[in-house]
């Protein structure tokens, strides 16, 4: 099950880029999203290892110049939180086809999808109401605010770690 949804996973982060690109009629960009969306698949298939990581870097970095080239937030967004699950899928898959024994294997995946949704669905909430709201901040107020959301983030990945514990 976790296989097919790294594949949704991908699918739908490859179109989200694509269809965002599209609509702000920046085709130049169709290309690369497709190659690097076809390394990932081929390096996946292949067990290379930096794969995933380079994935993520390249999806996240296309997303965030689609954001500054101004193109559908809505689908830029999409397109990050199905890349952070795509990444996040294939690094289980690996740990858990990498270990010699796995006992309940089923119930371990249902555990992580489920705490993949709870940050994938706590992220979109964030990020849409980022998105919607029109605050001002100065440098310090968000330095401070930045720090803040770093300390809580790593608090609560902490927290799920010693849940899964």
């Amino acid at each position: 099950m976790t296989r097919k949804l790294w594949y949704v996973s991908l699918g739908c982060a490859t179109s989200a880029l694509l269809a965002g690109y599209a609509l702000g009629e920046s085709w130049i960009w169709a290309l690369p999203i497709l190659g690097f969306s076809a390394l990932w698949l081929l390096g996946q298939r292949r067990g290379l290892k930096w794969v995933p990581s380079l994935g993520l870097l390249l999806f996240i970095g296309l997303a965030a110049i689609g954001l500054w080239l101004t193109l559908a937030p809505g689908l830029m967004l999409l397109g990050m939180i199905a890349t952070l699950a795509a990444w996040d899928l294939e690094n289980f898959l690996r740990r858990v086809e990498g270990a010699e024994r796995v006992d309940h294997r089923n119930d371990l995946e249902r555990r992580h999808l489920r705490r993949l949704l709870m940050v994938e669905g706590s992220g979109t909430l964030l990020a849409v109401a980022a998105l919607s709201v029109d605050v001002n901040f100065g440098f310090g107020s968000a330095l401070l605010l930045g720090l803040l959301a770093i300390v809580g983030l790593s608090r609560t990945i902490g927290f799920l770690r010693r849940e899964s514990d």
